[in-house]
Parts: C-alpha cells; sequence; structure tokens
C-alpha cells in the first residue's frame, strides 16, 4: 500500500506578496545608491570641465612669476594678458676689481661684461640662438597720455641708440669663465649696445620672447616667439609666432592687474568661468580665480 506525504509550497497569492515586498525593498535601496551614484557622475564632470582650466592658470602663474620686472600688461578689455619671458637672472660687475671690459659700462656702448658668480648650467647649454636680448632696469616709464616712453620700457623703441633692453638681431653669447661668468653683446658688425639706465641692484636679464595668454571664442590661448620691441601698444593677438590651445569651454576671462608700488608688489588677478552640458541639457558653469603676487624691482 502507498502512502502520500503532504508538501509544502507556495500559493499564489503567497508568490505575489513576495514580489511585490521585493520590489518595495529594491526601489528604497535603489533611491540610497542613486544619489551616490548620480554624485560621482556630477563630480567626474565637474572636474573634468576644469582640469584645463586649472592647469592653464597655474602655467600662467608660473610665466608670470618669471616675467621681467614691469613687462606685464592687460589689455584695455582684460582678455589679454602679455609679459616678457626671463631666461635667468644675475647681477652684473658694476665696479673694480677688474679690468674695464670685465664692468658694465653706461654711456657709452658696450661689447661684454662679467656677472657676479655663474649662470645655471641649464643656461649655460642654452644655443646662443635662444637668448634673444638683455634687459637692465626696465622701469616701464609711460608719459600722461599712458603711451610708453622710448629708452625706458622694453616694448618701445630705442630712443637716442639707448633703450633698457638690447633691439631684435643682437648676438648675445654667455660664457663660463671661472668665478665670473661673461656676457658678450654683438650687433652684428662687433659693436656693441648702449643700456639707458644703470640698475640700483646691478640687475641684469636674459630674454627669449614674449608671452601673451589670449580669451577668444570660447579659448584661451598661449603666444610666444613673436617679435615684441617696438612694440609700445599691446597687440591683440600677436601679428607672428606661434600658439598652443590651453582650455576651452571659456565662458568669460577677466584679466586685472595692479601694479603695486615701490612699497608693495603687484598683484595679478586671473578669473576665468568654464561652462559645459549635461546630460540633461542645462548648462553648467564652474568659476575660477587665481591672484599672482608680482615683484617688479628691476
Amino acid at each position: 500500500m502507498t502512502s502520500f506525504k503532504s508538501q509544502a509550497a507556495f500559493s499564489l497569492v503567497e508568490f505575489i506578496i513576495v514580489i511585490v515586498i521585493t520590489g518595495v525593498l529594491a526601489s528604497s535601496i535603489a533611491s540610497f545608491i542613486t544619489l551616490p551614484v548620480q554624485g560621482f557622475i556630477d563630480l567626474s564632470r565637474r572636474a573634468t570641465l576644469v582640469y584645463s582650466a586649472e592647469s592653464a592658470l597655474r602655467r600662467m602663474q608660473r610665466d608670470i612669476r618669471r616675467a621681467l620686472p614691469n613687462s606685464i600688461r592687460v589689455n584695455a578689455t582684460g582678455t589679454a594678458i602679455e609679459m616678457i619671458n626671463t631666461i635667468e637672472g644675475a647681477r652684473y660687475r658694476a665696479a673694480p676689481p677688474g679690468a674695464p671690459d670685465t664692468r658694465l659700462e653706461f654711456n657709452t656702448s658696450d661689447t661684454k661684461f662679467d656677472i657676479l658668480g655663474n649662470f645655471s648650467d641649464e643656461t649655460l647649454a642654452l644655443p646662443s640662438a635662444d637668448i634673444k636680448h638683455i634687459a637692465v632696469y626696465n622701469i616701464g616709464s609711460t608719459d600722461a597720455a599712458g603711451a610708453a616712453i622710448a629708452g625706458s620700457n622694453a616694448y618701445a623703441g630705442v630712443a637716442s641708440g639707448t633703450n633698457v633692453i638690447t633691439p631684435a638681431g643682437y648676438t648675445i653669447t654667455i660664457a663660463d669663465s671661472g668665478n665670473e661668468d661673461n656676457v658678450t653683446i654683438d650687433d652684428g658688425t662687433g659693436g656693441g649696445f648702449e643700456f639707458s639706465y644703470a640698475s640700483p641692484n646691478s640687475r641684469m636679464y636674459l630674454i627669449d620672447t614674449a608671452i601673451s595668454y589670449v580669451c577668444s571664442g570660447g579659448e584661451l590661448r598661449r603666444h610666444r616667439g613673436y617679435t615684441f620691441t617696438n612694440k609700445p601698444t599691446q597687440v591683440v593677438p600677436p601679428a607672428d609666432g606661434t600658439s598652443a590651445l590651453m582650455a576651452n569651454n571659456i565662458a568669460n576671462c577677466s584679466f586685472n592687474y595692479d601694479t603695486g608700488n615701490p612699497s608693495r608688489s603687484g598683484l595679478m588677478t586671473l578669473d576665468l568661468t568654464v561652462t559645459a552640458t549635461t546630460p540633461s541639457g542645462t548648462t553648467e558653469s564652474v568659476r575660477l580665480l587665481h591672484q599672482v603676487h608680482v615683484d617688479n624691482v628691476p
């Protein structure tokens, strides 16, 4: 005789109840997970949005800190910065001991002089063609109308044969000469150059190029390698040289420069706003503000 044991099983009602409860729990858990995940996605989008602009601002800060004293200028609309880039600075020999050709002479055309100490190995290894100019005591004077006075501003032209910077086309050669490195200036015919003013601190700078940052058409571009001497008025964008894209998605760009005074450093304010379109079609903006102190003692 066969006996049958009763077997327990889910009824249809119980099965439906389980499905409903599982759905409620899943919805509750999803609501807790969705917000953190969406926050991570938003954060990643914003990080991507500001990355290139933040990198560009840091590059601008480095260039500003390397700029020749009193060479920073901003256009009238605050959308472009220009500065003259220094390779290295040093103190020139201005007084004995030493023969006259080891001292930098003023009120006359000089062809060579020594510096106190030595340039860095990196500078000494540079090809002569990479050193375009020498600047001494760039004070950046302007007249009542705000125009640069020739002979006192590195952007302006030569006044009566003198200037604070050697003109384009001169050959600048530096040589390791033991305790004091030597600098030679050649106008192409064996002649030298007469600087306008002696620096109270005997400072001189080796120059390679001017650098401009220009905001236009939603882009921030860096220009270099262009002609900047005999350009008392800032040209935006520079007419020659090369440019590189530093950041895009620029919605607003504002540069402001407070030149300071003899007792206070200058202050450059860099203000960029970058935008991007979110997946939902809205526009998201992030504003970046950096400030850089500028030492203008020439």
